[in-house]
């Protein structure tokens, strides 16, 4: 009855699977491997056995898998992390795509392929597996690690360039030649997409998911996730977008809610299943005669696409200040070929404008790199090490010296005042540009799509203009807004540019007014040019135009006040969007603190600070020793300890010299333990001098500990140093745990000998700390 349906086909998948799952599990190998065999075996190009029929729907429904992968990956997205990747993975990923079409065009040449044929395998090789390398770094547990989210932040942002490249190449398989306009339209509409999206569904969603967050049910919450995942994609589609960007952009509306865990559970097995689909899929275009004919062209191939991206990558992150190291285990990552690639060749096979043997070069380079990707990152520690071994001398002195002036530069960066103070007003008003921009696309978009009302006896195009001049409304508190940080940009720049000594005559009065006003208009001009720039083919002309300009300046004039207060609230809401969570999670443990205070306080109960001497008998003993609760009925509420807090005292925490311990009781209670605290060591009994020494050190950027565990450290066994706490930018961990990940720019107090701190300052210094 199911004879030759697709049915049959996805059946003869997942018994594949099954095996390939239980065979590499046995064999302690990446299950990803068995499925690109399993495919290799039931697909059409081995002929064993029935073969999977309905290779091209097979194919579009393992599509899934890539969709829930990127939804995944949106689950994890994190503004701040954002802000802290972004260079870093621009920067490779320009290094890496350059070098890649280059590498594609030469290889066209010598294998006798068209210039066309050339571009569309140098798009082919520009995109990573997105789905191959967040699979692996998931299964290893390193997820979270710094280096894994650099290679994350540059598939993401590669995710975006391929469709660039299917926009770019579908032109130049259709006429011969790149069609710039439609390169700087999706652009366009690739950043507007991406930012609305983003915020409007924050907003949107945010009562949805405090209802299924409270009484939600299993199938609801999995339902809602569903139809969220479906729906972004559906909207990216009709703007001609992948639907892996839909569902990126669906986990990211998601993330950081209390929700987010819930929902990665219930929809793990679909992201199992149709991962496992994907690449069984990806193997059954495997075809033995084709990749035999080719052999060696696809061999020498593969070889440079991986050692080519492991270059390129790894030069991209280093110049943008990560460590040589984490550069390094980020590239490893990311160093195939991805499912992209086998699109990009369908579209040009489609057009005929490339020739057939494209597709076996592009599956057999593919099998080739997804299949060596696994030993790459499991054995990434041998391979990093033997290249370290190769680097000559003065190639690890230019690192050295390199991380050390961009620490400098960022350092100054850092310390003046008109950039930091700068960059908010200039992210507001970049903002504001995308939404107002979003607007005026959307009333296109309608404008195009909803024909008039019947009752309004109006043609269509008077209908569009009416439209398009209405927008107006929704594009005034941004507007607003904007001309504020405007102000605010003039204000700072004319400061910096005024605040030398041979200027202070100009400082003041009519010069200042001036020069402020020519700032404005410069910042006017740019922003104005920028907007005409990109927004310019969606104006209308005539009339209209002077209508929409007319009313943005008279209704902004009347309602000033009112649409700043519109704008305040409307950013309010999406902040409380952001930060509920973290918000409720703080106020909950704030409120069980100070109601566990008033559960053990008393009438008369204090808190007092006492600093231990050095020469107290307790030295070196544990809270649980000192028995200070069951001698004087006072308890160690925190201890301040170099500048840290410890707040969650234990009985083995360990009492060092010139501790502030805040004593909690009565004062007799208190005043008792002081005298036991201050306690010298009985005659006869006198005790060494402690032997340990509280510093501070920052971590460098370009530091081997970067992304390093603190178990894997050995700072222990080599340096005698324990790391007892860390100040990460405004949060600060004590008594960190050993696989807290160290991170760049951390303040580590450390805790040691003096003279084995003085020895580890000075190799983090010069970056001569051994890591595993």
């Amino acid at each position: 009855m199911h004879e030759g349906s697709i049915l049959t086909d996805i059946a003869w998948i997942m018994v594949g699977a099954m095996v390939a799952t239980l065979v590499f599990q046995q064999l302690k190998l990446p299950p990803l491997l068995g499925y690109l065999i399993a495919g290799f075996f039931v697909g059409p190009n081995l002929g064993w056995w029935p073969a999977v029929v309905h290779l091209e729907n097979v194919q579009e429904l393992s599509e899934l898998g890539v969709i829930f992968l990127m939804f995944y990956i949106g689950l994890e997205f994190d503004l701040e992390k954002l802000k802290q990747i972004f260079g870093p993975a621009i920067i490779a990923l320009i290094l890496q795509t350059m070098f890649m079409l280059f590498l594609a065009v030469q290889v066209s040449e010598w294998l006798g392929l068209t210039p066309v044929s050339g571009l569309f395998l140098g798009g082919v090789l520009s995109i990573s597996s997105s789905m191959v390398s967040v699979k692996m770094i998931r299964e290893m547990g390193v997820f979270q690690r710094p280096h894994a989210q650099l290679a994350v932040g540059i598939l993401v942002l590669e995710d975006v360039l391929a469709i660039l490249l299917l926009v770019m190449l579908s032109g130049v398989a259709e006429q011969g030649q790149l069609d710039w306009a439609a390169m700087r339209q999706s652009i366009l509409l690739i950043i507007v997409f991406v930012v609305a999206v983003f915020l409007l569904g924050k907003l949107g969603t945010q009562r949805m998911i405090k209802a299924l967050e409270s009484r939600g049910t299993t199938e609801a919450v999995t339902l809602v996730t569903l139809g969220i995942i479906f729906s972004v994609s559906l909207l990216g589609d009709r703007f001609h977008f992948s639907w892996a960007l839909g569902g990126f952009l669906a986990g990211a509306i998601f993330s950081r809610s209390r929700l987010a865990e819930r929902i990665e559970h219930l929809t793990e097995p679909l992201r199992d299943f149709f991962s496992a689909m994907f690449f069984v899929a990806v193997g059954m275009l495997i075809d033995p005669r084709a990749i035999m004919e080719n052999w060696l062209a696809i061999l020498l191939l593969s070889l440079a696409v991986v050692i080519g991206k492991f270059i390129t990558c790894w030069l991209g992150l280093f110049l943008s200040g990560q460590s040589p190291r984490e550069a390094g285990r980020a590239s490893l990552i990311k160093s195939q070929i991805g499912e992209f690639g086998f699109v990009i060749v369908a579209i040009g096979i489609s057009h005929q404008a490339v020739s057939p043997e494209l597709q076996a070069l592009v599956s057999g380079v593919a099998f080739i790199t997804i299949f060596g990707t696994p030993f790459l990152i499991r054995n990434e520690k041998r391979i990093l090490d033997f290249l370290g071994h190769l680097m000559p001398k003065a190639g690890t002195n230019f690192c050295f010296l390199y991380g050390k002036w961009r620490q400098t530069v960022q350092l100054f960066i850092q310390d003046s005042g008109w950039i930091k103070f700068a960059r908010k007003p200039i992210a507001r008003i970049t903002l504001s540009f995308m939404i107002i921009v979003a607007i005026v696309l959307a009333a296109v978009v309608v404008s195009e799509t909803i024909p008039p009302p019947e009752f309004l006896d109006i043609s269509r195009p008077v209908f569009q203009r009416c439209l398009f001049v209405l927008s107006v409304l929704f594009c005034l508190p941004f507007l607003v807004d904007t001309l504020r940080h405007m102000n605010v940009l003039m204000y700072i720049l004319s400061d910096a540019a005024l605040s030398q000594p041979v200027f202070k005559q100009f400082s003041k009065g009519a010069y200042r007014s001036v020069f402020n006003g020519l700032i404005l208009v410069l910042l006017l001009f740019s922003y104005g040019s920028a907007f005409l720039a990109v927004a310019a083919h969606y104006f209308p002309t005539g009339l209209t135009l002077g209508a929409f300009v007319v009313l943005s300046l008279l209704l902004g004039w009347i309602f000033w006040h009112r649409l700043v207060r519109m704008h305040n609230n409307w950013e309010l809401a999406f902040m409380n969007a952001m930060q509920q969570e973290a918000q409720q999670r703080i106020t909950q443990h704030i409120s069980s603190g100070l109601e566990k205070l008033r559960q053990q306080q008393a009438w008369r109960v204090k808190v007092e600070a006492y600093v231990i001497p050095e020469e107290s008998r307790w030295i070196g003993k544990k809270v649980e020793d000192v028995a200070l609760r069951k001698q004087t009925g006072t308890m160690i509420a925190g201890i301040e300890r170099g500048g840290f807090d410890l707040t969650n005292i234990g009985p083995k925490e360990v009492i060092y010299p010139k501790d502030h311990l805040f004593l909690m009781g009565e004062p007799d209670q208190i005043e008792a333990a002081k005298q036991l605290l201050s306690e010298v060591p009985e005659a006869g009994r006198t005790r060494s001098p402690f032997p340990f020494a509280f510093d501070r050190t920052i971590l460098p950027p370009f530091s081997k500990l970067v992304g390093v565990p603190i178990k894997d450290s050995k700072l222990r066994n080599l340096y005698q140093v324990t790391i007892v706490g860390i100040q990460r930018k405004s949060k600060r961990i004590v008594s960190p745990k050993a696989d807290e990940i160290l991170q760049a720019e951390d303040m580590l107090l450390l805790m040691g000998c003096e003279d084995d701190l003085k020895k580890l300052k000075a190799a983090i210094e010069r970056d001569e700390v051994e890591v595993n």
